[in-house]
């Protein structure tokens, strides 16, 4: 597992930025769309589960931009949401989208 101290040191990992809610909005957009276009990938287990991943994960994306911290590497995208949004997201989120992770 990544640390919050290894991703802070990473090219692309995390990095405190000014919160960008038009960027953040474009990625709830994503979401919304991949939301649209899942119950037409039912009969592939694969794109179902790909596409659930990332509508979770662009919403966490867009949680993220708001706060101003701007991550390209999904593993410290998660350990931060693991770290400091726990009380937003619970335990079960946080394993459910760690698990879609390592999946792919």
């Amino acid at each position: 597992m990544v640390s919050i101290k290894w991703c802070l040191k990473q090219k692309n990992g995390l990095e405190v930025i000014e919160p960008n809610s038009i960027i953040a909005d474009s990625y709830l957009k994503m979401a919304e769309e991949s939301l649209n276009v899942l119950p037409n990938m039912i009969i592939s287990k694969i794109w179902t589960v790909t596409a659930t991943y990332y509508i979770f994960y662009y919403s966490l994306y867009a949680v993220m931009l708001r706060l101003g911290i701007k991550c390209e590497i999904h593993a410290c995208s998660l350990e931060f949401m693991k770290r400091y949004l726990e009380s937003y997201f619970d335990k079960k989120d946080n394993e459910m989208t760690i698990k879609r992770f390592l999946q792919e």
